[in-house]
């Protein structure tokens, strides 16, 4: 079988990546699948864009981040097929240099809901000249194809994929903390935080400045910013439960797929979990037997599921090992690349 040239041009620089997640200090999980191609005789390289490599402030910054899909075409090296998540122009402008795009759908359908009428259109004649637009659940997809004006046989789902190498599971510990993981503008750490409030546990928030905006911490809660991968992963070791808590589909900011990569990297752990529901998470978390779900932006429904999962230990344990099981099943990285390889090359063809 002839083999396949794919360039993965990422929202944000990833060129060190690669040789991160091959000396062990990071996961592959943002590569999206790119180191598992080559087994399945596609060659994948990284390319960043010049614009968007060195840290720009205010304007410069939203200049460059918009700019870039213009001038990626004329950077890149030869290739047959680009993955990427940027879709406002890039599947268009790939095109005018003769190469189909294949979308990764991070967060369209809240850029599509949250666009003028003229914009929308944009995005949908960029969608159009992709070969195939990836949505990571079945309810991605079908609000896409609500959205936007677009071939619904080239909208395709596949879930995600997370490095269950780099995050490896291990015993519950007698005393771990409730963690809590996500820069996402969705996440709703106001409800987890009431939720929490007097609970005989310490609780460890990984986020950034702009999710913790007014909210109120009790004295159990502490913030904790710009850790490594490893220091993310022993606070996931350390860990008798992860709570997800997000606003309800619809919010306006954030992504529609806001909580995936926390609840996989906690499964992935062997972590349970309590999460607020939310759609996209029907085809990753099967209530009861790998997660627990609370109703959205209710503290008390959180305190519940958290309650729950601290005072029966068995069944927390029971509940991350079959987190795991489906991860190793279902959703590794290793997934994801053999998902989409057969979209790269029907790209190529």
């Amino acid at each position: 079988m002839e083999r396949v040239r794919a360039v993965f041009v990422y929202a944000n620089p990833r060129g060190r990546l690669r040789h991160e997640v091959e000396a062990g200090v990071a996961p592959d999980t943002g590569l999206l699948g790119l180191n598992h191609l080559g087994d399945l005789g596609i060659d994948a390289a990284v390319h960043d864009p010049v614009l968007t490599r060195r840290v720009r402030d205010g304007l410069a910054h939203r200049a460059a981040w918009h700019l870039r899909e213009l001038t990626v075409p004329l950077e890149l090296p030869a290739a047959d097929v680009v993955c990427t998540p940027l879709a406002n122009l890039l599947p268009l402008t790939v095109r005018l240099r003769g190469l189909r795009a294949v979308v990764v759908n991070y967060g369209l359908n809240l850029i599509a809901r949250r666009s003028s009428s003229a914009r929308r259109r944009l995005l949908g004649a960029s969608l159009r000249s992709a070969s195939s637009v990836v949505c990571l659940g079945e309810s991605q997809r079908e609000e896409l194809l609500e959205l936007v004006d677009v071939d619904q046989a080239t909208v395709r789902t596949a879930p995600f994929g997370m490095d269950e190498r780099f995050f490896a599971p291990s015993p519950l510990p007698g005393d771990g903390h409730v963690l809590s993981v996500g820069r996402d503008l969705a996440r709703d750490y106001a409800t987890l935080a009431a939720a929490v409030e007097g609970l005989p546990t310490q609780v460890v928030v990984v986020a950034e400045d702009r999710n913790m905006s007014g909210v109120r911490l009790p004295a159990n809660v502490e913030v904790r910013r710009g850790l490594s991968y490893p220091e993310l992963r022993d606070l996931y070791a350390g860990a008798a439960c992860v709570a997800i808590p997000m606003r309800r589909d619809g919010y306006p900011y954030g992504s529609e797929a806001s909580g995936l990569t926390a609840y996989l990297e906690a499964s992935a752990c062997g972590r349970p979990v309590v999460a607020s529901e939310r759609a996209i998470l029907r085809d990753y978390l099967e209530p009861g037997r790998t997660g627990l779900l609370a109703a959205p932006e209710e503290p008390e429904a959180l305190r519940a599921g958290l309650e729950r999962i601290l005072g029966e230990r068995e069944r927390a344990a029971a509940l991350g090992e079959a987190a795991r099981a489906a991860v190793e099943e279902r959703f590794t990285t290793r997934h994801f690349a053999e998902r989409l390889a057969p979209l790269i090359r029907e790209a190529a063809a």
